[in-house]
């Protein structure tokens, strides 16, 4: 299974020689609160829930991390860096992350960087430092230190916001007032410089153009283009119709996502569902030390937001099995909503939904008609295929949602006896919805460009963008997500023509051109539950290092009379494949268009030249200005 550990609750089970049972009551209960409680009954039955939220890691005694911290502090002063740094490092693995002792050995460690010109790794140990229990009368030292870094990493921006916290902290700095004056005298030299440097940077970017919807926005679905509609169709249920024609560039789709976090632990991202940001050195939560943030503003928000409550446990659930990702952010979901509900309206509002019997084209819509992606409805209501699970899956994640909830209420959340079964029921359908729909959709989770030669991405989050989610799959995409990828927001655009009446979809993953038609069906069957019917699925169209060259263009002509034409076009779309430069395709973008619009009234598929036209509309939508350098 390519879930973490899916064996963990049965193999436990299968050793008490209950299995067999487990199997035929869970599958007795009608309804969602019922397995829920059934599967909570059983793990407590066989003890298999955790009785204290000890983390069992053992420190050793302060006085030893503070003995270490000054023989580091030594050696820093004889201009021994590399030792000193080792020495702070020893002394970290002896204090409590929330002691002063941990925090003052992570400031001086970065010290020790940034005079080693480890600035990436100095910036790291002072945002922890600032978000840890460090002297505020010592704070002025990080935040100009944070500051030189990223000032010479080219994080200007940055690097001028941290100096002018600096200048705050300094009221509470330990120094004689004519030092104070030498040093503030400094720092507004360097943040007055910062401000030089940002002025020159505005001069010569360019703005970034505003994406608007073609036709404007969707009286009834808002995040959609006014040219669309919902339709249900017998092999594929609901999906975005064209009501006008619609062409390659026109934006279709710009959604926010309803809940969002990292994907990864190996990229800093802003763990606060709002903002979502890619930076490096982000600030920690102090007390888990497990979240990060690009400011404290964020911090507080998403402490608002639900960390408080989930901070104690963050640790335990990222121990869960299944996608520890995906459990995170189920748990940050649940959270989310009962602080803006209250818990008596939650569990109303779940039990409802759970009890009605839903028309499948209006589900996720709200009472006067509007489907929109901040509502928790809309997102709740989402497809999740939950009767076509396997009894096995289901039980996987019943048990999960019993781990997530028993340790909420380890750590002192208060809830009544007769709310458990809705609120374990409605994790369990919220993990439910977040591993089908983001799996969906995370081809169109923000990314991370690496590799310009190979043109390779790395997922930075997982999100769920309930508007989006309305799109079917197609192995032939002909609308694609644009803009920075690593943007929030999500835009889709048109990538081929798409005549009134014509479905949109996206891809959930597959391509035709890059993978052949049994591992797409594979694919479709097992994750998501359906059978693909697209075109290059019916036809069996070949991947592209198998479709017919661009030599034969007569062999491919649909309409005669345009032969001429078409076979001069193609010769000249293949002198500009040579002579641009695929990150100079976004220049060209309205050639490619005209291109792409002339192949799809006149040749027939697949043919090469209108593949290559295609992959260079989806790159030239998709830009980023973040790279990650990797080793071979």
């Amino acid at each position: 299974m390519e879930y973490d550990d899916f064996f963990h609750y049965t193999s436990r089970l299968l050793m008490a020689d209950v299995m067999d049972d487990v199997k035929v009551e869970f599958s007795k209960p009608k309804s969602a609160k019922q397995r829920f409680m059934f599967t909570r009954a059983l793990l407590l039955k066989h003890k298999m829930l955790a009785s204290t939220l000890d983390m069992g890691i053992q420190y050793d005694h302060p006085a030893t991390s503070k003995s270490l911290r000054q023989s580091g502090n030594a050696l820093f002063k004889a201009e021994l860096y590399e030792e000193a740094a080792d020495m702070y490092t020893k002394s970290l693995r002896g204090s409590k992350p929330s002691s002063e002792c941990y925090a003052l050995a992570m400031a001086n460690r970065s010290a020790a960087h940034f005079h080693m010109g480890k600035y990436e790794q100095c910036l790291t140990g002072a945002r922890c430092a600032m978000g840890a229990n460090y002297p505020s009368k010592l704070a002025y030292k990080l935040y100009e230190r944070a500051g030189r870094a990223e000032r010479i990493l080219g994080f200007v921006e940055r690097a001028k916001e941290s100096y002018a916290v600096c200048l705050t902290r300094l009221d509470k700095a330990d120094m004689s007032a004519e030092n104070k004056r030498k040093f503030r005298a400094a720092v507004e030299i360097a943040a007055t410089e910062c401000e030089q440097l940002l002025t020159e940077q505005k001069r010569t970017m360019e703005t970034p153009s505003v994406e608007h919807l073609v036709g404007g926005r969707n009286e009834n679905i808002p995040a959609l283009s006014a040219f669309v509609e919902l339709k249900m169709s017998e092999d594929m249920g609901r999906g975005v119709y064209a009501t006008r024609d619609i062409y390659p560039g026109d934006v279709v789709a710009i959604d926010e996502p309803y809940i969002c976090g990292p994907f990864r632990d190996d990229i800093e991202v802003c763990h606060y569902n709002g903002c979502l940001k890619l930076g490096f050195a982000l600030f920690r939560c102090p007390k888990c030390q497990l979240v990060y943030y690009c400011n404290e503003d964020c911090m507080n928000k998403d402490y608002k937001d639900g960390h408080n409550l989930a901070c104690p446990i963050i640790y335990f659930i990222k121990l869960t099995p299944g996608f520890p990702r995906m459990n995170e952010l189920a748990m940050k979901w649940f959270l989310k909503d009962y602080l803006k509900m209250g818990l008596k309206k939650y569990c109303l509002i779940v039990d409802n939904f759970s009890e009605s019997k839903i028309d499948p084209m209006t589900r996720g819509f709200d009472e006067i008609g509007q489907y929109k992606s901040d509502n928790f409805l809309t997102a709740y209501s989402l497809d999740n295929s939950e009767n076509k699970l396997p009894m096995e899956i289901l039980f996987f994640f019943n048990c999960i949602a019993v781990d997530m909830l028993h340790y909420l209420i380890l750590s002192g959340f208060k809830i009544p006896e007769r709310y458990i079964g809705s609120v374990g029921a409605s994790l369990v359908r919220i993990l439910t919805v977040l591993d089908l729909n983001c799996r969906k959709l995370n081809i169109n989770a923000p990314t991370v460009s690496f590799r310009r030669d190979r043109r390779l991405t790395l997922r930075i989050a997982l999100t769920l963008y309930p508007t989006i989610s309305l799109f079917n799959h197609s192995c032939d995409a002909n609308i694609k997500r644009s803009g920075e990828i690593t943007d929030r927001i999500r835009v889709m655009k048109a990538v081929q023509p798409i005549p009134k009446g014509t479905q949109l979809c996206c891809t959930y993953g597959m391509i035709y051109n890059g993978h052949d038609k049994e591992s797409r069906q594979e694919v479709c069957n097992d994750r998501f539950n359906f059978k693909c019917n697209c075109q290059p699925c019916i036809k069996n169209w070949p991947t592209f290092n198998l479709i017919p060259n661009h030599h034969s263009i007569l062999k491919y002509i649909l309409n005669p009379s345009m032969a001429d034409i078409v076979s001069s076009e193609c010769k000249k779309f293949m002198e500009f494949t040579k002579s641009v430069e695929p990150k100079d395709h976004c220049q060209h973008l309205n050639y490619l268009y005209s291109f792409i619009k002339l192949l799809y009234a006149n040749v027939e598929r697949p043919f090469a030249l209108y593949e290559d036209c295609l992959e260079m509309i989806g790159n030239a939508h998709s830009i980023s200005t973040y790279l990650i350098s990797i080793c071979e």
